[in-house]
């Protein structure tokens, strides 16, 4: 199985190889290697102005119960138990 960022998984265009601004999950080091991913992009759900759906989200506040339901989440959820890592601290 080989572990995939959200901007992976999501094929959302944001990895900033395109042209397109990077995602801030992918420029959020503070994030590095939770869930094992790089940066924030397996901790997408708790950085802030991440692009889902199509629309840019909030603070982790305002996009909780959307991020909850997401299935990049679940799916990060069920490859990292018991070592899940739901939100992280920022400095």
């Amino acid at each position: 199985m080989m572990i995939q960022n959200c901007w992976e998984y999501m094929n959302c265009g944001r990895d900033g190889n395109n042209g397109q601004e990077a995602c801030p999950a992918k420029t959020e080091t503070r994030a590095h290697r939770l869930n094992r991913g790089t940066n924030g992009g397996r901790v997408c759900w708790a950085v802030e102005g991440t692009r889902c759906y199509g629309k840019v989200q909030g603070t982790y506040a305002e996009k909780v119960m959307i991020c909850s339901e997401c299935e990049f989440r679940r799916v990060v959820q069920d490859e990292e138990w018991p070592s899940f890592w739901l939100v992280y601290m920022k400095s």
